[in-house]
This record gives C-alpha cells, structure tokens and sequence, in this order.
C-alpha cells in the first residue's frame, strides 16, 4: 500500500519535472527574455525569480495530474446568497483542467466578491473549441437558473478562455453574460499546440483558421472583457500570444501557466475587475 501511494505522488512530480522543463526551456529559446526583465531587476532578483517561478509551476502541473481521476466530478452547489444587482461567476477550466484544480480560485473569488461561484465540468478536451463551447451552454443556464441571475460573469483558464469568448462572440448567451475574463489563454495561439493531438489544439496553433476568424470577429456589445497574462507563461509561447483582442489587458510577471489559477495576485485582479 505504501509503495502504490509513493508511486501515486512520484507519477505527477517526475511527469510534471519533464513538462515544466522543457517548456520553460521552449518558451525561452522560442521568444528569449521576452518581456520578463522590469527597470529595476537585478541579476540576483532576475535569477531567483526564475528559480521560484519554476519550481511553482512544477508543482502546480504536479496538482493539475493528481486531479486529473477526478475530473468528471460535479462541485457542489453554492450556499452564498447572490446579492441583489450582482452576477455569479462560472470558472472554464483549461485543458486537462477540472472543478478540483479549479476549487481555489473558487474559493478565492466566492470569498473575494461575496456571490456564487462554480467551475463547469468539462467535456472532451480534445474535442473542438466549438463543440466544447455548446457543452458549457446548457451548465450556464443552469448555473444562472439556480442562483436566480439574469447574468453570469465568465472567467476562463487557457482553453476555456477561448471558450468565454467563442460562447459570447457567437451569439451562444445572448443577454446572459456580462464579464468575460481570460486568464493565459492563447487568443493568438502557441507554438506548442502543434506538440499535442485533437482538434481543440488545432485550433489553438498560431496561425490557425479558427482563431483568425474569432479574433476578426465584432467585440461584444455591452459586455466587459478583460485579459490577463504573464511575461513567464510556459505553454503560451511566446507568451504575449496571451494579450486580448478585446479590452484591457493586465501582465503580471513570474507566474507559469498553471501558476496563475493558484496565485493571489490573479484572484485579486479578477475579484477586482469584477467589481469594476
């Protein structure tokens, strides 16, 4: 028994070792330096915040694989009252990401804004952007449904921050969002969706047909979109393939990809920009 647990937890750190690796070495040789240094780094500032950077986001990735048995799970329903003249958020997670990876960010931003907040339950990840889109429709009605809101706020991860915009941008919620934030999502694709197979990593390569005719698209009307990405992204290479289209754009610096959705500095900006 002890062995198979120790074999549980080596799993994730070595796989997530790998990854972490080699896509910060990527990400580094793709688009070097980027625009990671600030005025005032120093070389011993610049180097621990690499060290700390990576060491962050290979445990994160290591907690994304723990979670991943789980991913069919249903999050319990909210027992926070909605405020009178305030929407709900609904968290999209990204890829191979899950209400259980997603339940600080949760907690965070349930704590933050004081409303209810939920993660949708993905489908097939490596369906297309579209398809998967469609799928979060029906959860989102009844998300609104049951908290009683005529608006929903969206905040999506990565993947599901393409979905956000792919859901309001294609007329699938008319009148039923009124925020959308993406959070690392690659509006202008990554060099390292071509590494992965499915049709929703297709679509997520630069270049790719679907994201030049989502990005050619007509903002929404009357709905807030904001962006957040980091100078350090490891999987949006180069990382400013992450900067919205749409609205303001906020960069935060020393945060991997899978970093973002467990750092208070990113729990802090969206509770922020949704009270705006």
């Amino acid at each position: 028994m002890a062995d198979l647990l120790l074999v549980i937890l080596l799993v994730p750190l070595v796989a997530s070792a790998v990854l972490v690796a080699v896509t910060f070495l990527l990400a580094w040789w793709v688009f070097p330096g980027g625009g990671s240094r600030g005025p005032h780094d120093t070389l011993a500032s610049r180097t621990v915040g690499v060290i700390l950077v990576v060491i962050a986001e290979w445990l994160a990735s290591a907690w994304v694989l723990v979670c991943m048995p789980f991913w069919r799970r249903r999050p319990g329903i909210s027992r926070r009252r909605l405020p009178e003249g305030r929407n709900p958020v609904a968290l999209l997670p990204g890829f191979l990401e899950n209400p259980t990876t997603m339940w600080l960010l949760a907690w965070r931003l349930e704590r933050g804004l004081g409303v209810p907040v939920r993660c949708l339950v993905p489908g097939n990840y490596f369906a297309g952007i579209d398809s998967q889109a469609h799928d979060y429709v029906k959860q989102l009605e009844n998300f609104a449904q049951q908290t009683g809101a005529k608006q929903v706020d969206l905040v999506g991860h990565s993947l599901g921050g393409l979905m956000a915009r792919y859901m309001v941008e294609s007329g699938l919620v008319p009148g039923k969002v009124g925020s959308v934030i993406t959070v690392a999502a690659p509006h202008l694709g990554s060099a390292l969706a071509r590494l992965v197979p499915g049709r929703s990593m297709r679509q997520m390569r630069r270049g790719s047909a679907f994201l030049e005719e989502q990005n050619a698209k007509q903002a929404p009307q009357g709905i807030r979109v904001v962006g957040l990405s980091s100078t350090h992204d490891n999987l949006v290479i180069p990382w400013n393939c992450a900067l919205s289209p749409r609205g303001d754009n906020f960069i935060i610096r020393y945060r991997g990809h899978v970093t973002m959705i467990l750092s208070t500095e990113v729990a802090r900006i969206i509770a922020r920009e949704l009270r705006a």
